[in-house]
């Protein structure tokens, strides 16, 4: 199993390794174990990931720029340093109406 781009017990800067692609969402895992996956992504304007009722709860932390996020058809915008918890089973998208870069914890429910 993949456990991650990043090397434990090793300082990182994630605001300064994650870099914009045009027209992409750039991801990059952090920690990838069974039950939790920690990843850092920096959308492009316009980019949209969506998840349908998924299993999972995820924890979003903006660490530079704007995004809205959408809750079972509620926006939030959300601003650097702004985080919100997104329930498992709940359908949701996560939209760059600017060029933004967040952090997501997603971890398996029981």
């Amino acid at each position: 199993m993949e456990t991650g781009e990043f090397e434990e017990s090793k300082t990182f800067n994630l605001e300064a390794l994650l870099e914009y692609s045009t027209n992409a969402i750039v991801i990059k895992n952090i920690s990838v174990r069974n039950n939790c996956v920690i990843q850092a992504f920096a959308f492009d304007f316009g980019k949209v990931l969506s998840h349908d009722e998924s299993p999972f709860t995820r924890f979003i932390h903006v660490i530079e720029g704007k995004a809205e996020v959408v809750i079972n058809g509620n926006s939030t915008f959300m601003g650097s340093g702004d985080s919100i918890l997104i329930p498992a089973f709940a359908s949701s998208s996560i939209e760059a109406n600017h060029k933004f870069k967040m952090l997501c914890v997603t971890v398996k429910s029981t």
